[in-house]
């Protein structure tokens, strides 16, 4: 570790903040923490990827608006006369104030509260306020409307914008990683998920990386949240019926988690999947939701209806994390203040049941009253803390390097506990922080 040279905070230098060679990984701790490196991810990361909008589920009639952020740029959602879904900057034209201040809702038109200028569901200046004499008659106003976000795409209901005209599609950028994407919307026996109103949000005191980072992270589980599987094992529901977990239920369950596996790719997206324990399928299949193990067997087979049963967490870099019902949406606001926030989605076509089950699921580990949350930003938290020992340079990326392989489509495949999907995360940020 003494060996490697100190690097001044300022620089941009990004062969150097990431080492990597056979054996090693690591990051430098100013990435974390220093503000310039911080603003230039605003204009070479979040300024060149695809970055999640939101579902179109959440703009579902003409009116509805949904505001949202490309790293610290906020941006609006709206679906105009025509069905037609846009995405702008929130920004008025004339004095720069935002044109939508909530969250979301629905309107007939934007109107900037500083000096009345409207504009339409599409984004087009309709009026000026006190226009006679102040403004030339013939003002175009063609060239005033709300500025539109230079590329957006839509993927089976998921809104992505890029900022970069040229980017490549949206697909494309997805890679080897679009089949786990569609693995999360295929379990809907409608094709298709449905965002419910009103997200989660928590925000905490640390860099936006930790949060990507930890999407994928199966090494923590069960030091971070121990203390939930204790309360597991004390009043644990098992397969339905009301009772404790022994301590032989709990440790088959940590060594079935040891059994899954990291993925690596491309573009820096990660994978982290555990999958059921051999009876689980049978289980659920017993019970309540019978009805839809059957039909995913019946529609994939019964290999692939085990493995869409499977936990799997993807994280699209380098901000959306899809997870157990939720697009986990990563807003960095400084470079050491993020925000969170957490939507969960329905199944079309599922039972109210079953979605009702998943939601129930959902809140006990990510609701604001939960167990898994609160304990993964606490962390994020002393993590930031941490890096301010300068001295001690270097977090350590490296576990399972050795044993860490490539597929034919270059896609590398470790164990559930090895660092995958973070040194993928991290050679994609080199990549782009140093074009």
């Amino acid at each position: 570790m003494d060996s490697f040279t100190p690097i001044a905070k300022t620089t941009l230098d990004t062969q150097a903040l990431v080492f990597e060679d056979e054996s090693d990984f690591r990051v430098h701790g100013s990435v974390y923490t220093d503000e310039q490196i911080f603003n230039a991810e605003m204009r070479d990361i979040f300024g060149k990827c695809w970055i999640f909008i939101g579902h179109e589920s959440e703009v579902r009639n003409s009116g509805d608006f949904k505001t949202s952020f490309i790293g610290r740029r906020p941006v609006v959602m709206s679906r105009d006369e025509h069905g037609e879904i846009h995405v702008f900057f929130n920004r008025c034209r004339h004095r720069g104030s935002v044109v939508c201040r909530e969250e979301r809702g629905s309107v007939k038109r934007f109107q900037c509260q500083y000096h009345g200028w409207v504009y339409g569901l599409d984004g087009t200046l309709q009026g000026v306020a006190k226009h006679k004499g102040g403004y030339p008659d013939d003002l175009d106003k063609s060239r005033l409307g709300l500025m539109a976000v230079p590329r957006v795409e839509i993927y089976r209901g998921l809104v992505f914008a890029n900022m970069d005209a040229n980017a490549i599609t949206f697909t494309a950028y997805l890679g080897a990683a679009k089949p786990f994407l569609d693995i999360h919307l295929d379990r809907a026996p409608d094709g298709e998920v449905e965002v419910v109103h009103g997200a989660h949000r928590t925000e905490y005191r640390g860099n936006w990386k930790f949060q990507a980072e930890n999407s994928t992270d199966g090494y923590h589980g069960d030091t971070v949240h121990e203390s939930f599987f204790k309360l597991v094992a004390e009043f644990g529901n098992k397969s339905g019926q009301h009772g404790a977990y022994t301590q032989g239920d709990l440790d088959e369950i940590f060594a079935h988690r040891m059994t899954g596996r990291t993925l690596g790719f491309e573009n820096g997206h990660g994978i982290w999947e555990s999958p059921l324990s051999p009876d689980a399928a049978d289980n659920m299949r017993a019970g309540p939701f019978a009805d839809y193990v059957d039909w995913l067997e019946g529609k994939y087979g019964t290999q692939s209806m085990h493995e869409m049963l499977n936990a799997m967490n993807l994280l699209i870099f380098p901000s959306l994390a899809v997870l157990h019902g939720q697009f986990r949406v990563i807003r960095p606001i400084s470079v050491d203040r993020t925000e969170v926030a957490m939507h969960f989605f329905k199944l079309k076509g599922a039972s109210e049941a079953y979605n009702n089950f998943r939601l129930s699921g959902y809140q006990r580990f990510f609701g604001p009253a939960s167990f898994g949350s609160p304990d993964d930003v606490e962390i994020f938290a002393f993590n930031q803390t941490g890096l301010q020992a300068e001295e001690v340079e270097w977090l350590l990326l490296s576990r399972g390097m050795a044993r860490e392989t490539s597929d034919k489509l270059g896609v590398r495949v470790a164990e559930s506990t090895d660092e995958t999907p973070q040194r993928a995360f991290h050679r994609a940020w080199r990549a782009h922080m140093g074009a």
